[in-house]
C-alpha cells in the first residue's frame, strides 16, 4: 500500500530531459493494481510539470500523472479553473506546482487540499517581469515582486525541476524508488546538458549584433539568457489587445536602429502588432512556443523548434533537418 507524508513539501537539485518517456522503476515489493490504493495519483498543474514529471514516471503502472489545466493557452494570468480541474486537484495524492507565482490564481484552491505539494521552482534564481503590459510594475499592492515564471524555457532550469520532482516524489511516496530516480536523472541530464551545449557553441557563432531579440510575448527571458541573446523588448498583447502606438513606434525605431531581421509572436497569442510593424518595416515574423500546451511533441522537441526558429531567423542561414 503506498504510503503518503501528508505535509507541505519542496525540494531541489539537478537533472532533465530525455527523448522519450521513460518511468523511475518502482519498489518490486507485490502490489494489486486493482486497488486505487496501489497507485500514487499525482497533479501536475500545468504542461511543462507534466511532461517533465512523465520523463521520470510516466510508464510505471504504480503512477498515475494528470494534467490539471489542459488547455490550449498562452499564459494564466486570468484563468479560472473549471469543475474537473478543480476534482483533479481535490482526488490527488501529491501536487506538483511550477512554482515562482505561476500558480497565484489557484491557490484557494490549493489550500483545501491535504496533498503534499512539490514545488518544482525551488532553488531557481528568477527572473522579474520585464514587458508585462498588465503589470503596472513588478510589486502588487502588499508590495510582493512578481517574477517570471516561465523557469521552464532555460534547460538549466528545467534541470533543477526535473530533479526537484524527483526527490519531491521519492520522499513522499514509497512507491518510487530514489535509487532509479537517481539513475534515470543522471542520464537525462547527461544528455540535456550535451543537446543546450550543442545550440549554444551555434548561438556563439552569430556576433553580437545577430543576436537581438523582439517578443510579443515576455515569457522568454530565461531562453535568451541560457543562450546568451539580448532581449531588446518584449510585450505581452493579448488576443483581442493592442499594442498603443508609442509601443509601436519603439519597436518600429528598435526594427530599424539594430537592423532585426525577424520578430517572435508566441503560437497562441495576437500576431496584430507584429503585422502592423511587418508593414512599415518589411521584418519577418517567427513564432515561438511557450510550451504551456499539447501541441503534439515533447519538450525536447519543442524546444528544438524554437532554437531553430530563433537561429534561422537571425542568422538567414537554413539548417539541415538533423540540426547538426
Amino acid at each position: 500500500m503506498k504510503q503518503i507524508k501528508r505535509t507541505i513539501f519542496t525540494t531541489a537539485l539537478v537533472g532533465v530531459l530525455a527523448a522519450s518517456l521513460i518511468a523511475c522503476g518502482a519498489p518490486t515489493a507485490p502490489q494489486d493494481s486493482q486497488q486505487n490504493d496501489d497507485i500514487l495519483n499525482i497533479a501536475a498543474t500545468t504542461y511543462p510539470v507534466y511532461q517533465l514529471t512523465n520523463l521520470l514516471v510516466g510508464e510505471s503502472d504504480q503512477v498515475e500523472v494528470q494534467l490539471v489545466i489542459d488547455q490550449q493557452i498562452s499564459c494564466l494570468h486570468d484563468y479560472t479553473l473549471t469543475v474537473n480541474e478543480m476534482r483533479i486537484l481535490e482526488n490527488a495524492d501529491v501536487i506538483l506546482i511550477n512554482g515562482a507565482g505561476l500558480e497565484d490564481f489557484m491557490m484557494d484552491a490549493l489550500k483545501t487540499s491535504d496533498a503534499p505539494i512539490i514545488d518544482c521552482s525551488k532553488g531557481i534564481e528568477f527572473l522579474p517581469y520585464t514587458g508585462h503590459e498588465t503589470h503596472d510594475s513588478d510589486e502588487d499592492e502588499a508590495g510582493h515582486r512578481h517574477y517570471d515564471p516561465h523557469i521552464w524555457l532555460d534547460p538549466t532550469h528545467m534541470n533543477q525541476m526535473l530533479s526537484n520532482i524527483a526527490s519531491g516524489l521519492s520522499e513522499v511516496s514509497d512507491l518510487i524508488s530514489p535509487a532509479d530516480c537517481e539513475a534515470k536523472l543522471a542520464a537525462i541530464s547527461a544528455q540535456n546538458d550535451a543537446w543546450a551545449q550543442k545550440w549554444k557553441k551555434r548561438f556563439d557563432t552569430l556576433p553580437k549584433s545577430q543576436r537581438n531579440l523582439i517578443t510579443f510575448h515576455d515569457g522568454f527571458a530565461y531562453l535568451a539568457d541560457a543562450f546568451d541573446l539580448h532581449l531588446l523588448k518584449s510585450i505581452e498583447e493579448e488576443a483581442g489587445s493592442e499594442a498603443s502606438a508609442k509601443d509601436i513606434s519603439e519597436i518600429v525605431a528598435l526594427v530599424r536602429q539594430y537592423n532585426i531581421p525577424i520578430l517572435f509572436v508566441e503560437e497562441n497569442g495576437s500576431d496584430a502588432t507584429a503585422k502592423a510593424i511587418q508593414r512599415e518595416t518589411d521584418v519577418k515574423i517567427g513564432t515561438l512556443s511557450m510550451l504551456m500546451s499539447d501541441n503534439g511533441t515533447d519538450l525536447q522537441t519543442a524546444m528544438d523548434q524554437n532554437l531553430r526558429t530563433i537561429y534561422e531567423g537571425l542568422s538567414g542561414e537554413e539548417l539541415p533537418e538533423d540540426g547538426e
